[in-house]
């Protein structure tokens, strides 16, 4: 089976796309404030987990997304590419963060 894969490969010496993380990364809303990881990465899933009692939003402050999460509940955010991202929720206008995506 080994040889069948080996069949037609190239020589061609320009650097492979760099291999998805496969990581889920996490933003966590807990008495009405974002915990954003430190690292994250184009290639990461990344998961709102809202810890309050309340219904919240993330919403970059260009508009690009929005992901509503229910209270308990979590949601995904859209794939992202790298930068860097400063973001609120709009149900509560004081709750404000910042992502950045290497």
């Amino acid at each position: 089976m080994l040889a069948v894969f080996g069949v037609g490969c190239s020589s061609d010496t320009t650097e492979p796309a760099a291999p998805l993380s496969g990581r889920t990364v996490e933003i966590a809303i807990t008495d009405f404030e974002f915990v954003v990881p430190n690292e994250v990465l184009s290639s990461d899933r990344i998961v709102l987990l809202n810890n309050d009692s309340v219904d919240h939003n993330l919403m970059p402050l260009d508009e690009s997304f929005s992901v509503d999460v229910g209270a308990g509940k979590t949601a995904e955010l859209p794939q992202l590419a790298p930068g860097k991202y400063a973001f609120h929720c709009h149900i509560h206008p004081d709750m404000m963060g910042e992502i950045v995506v290497s």
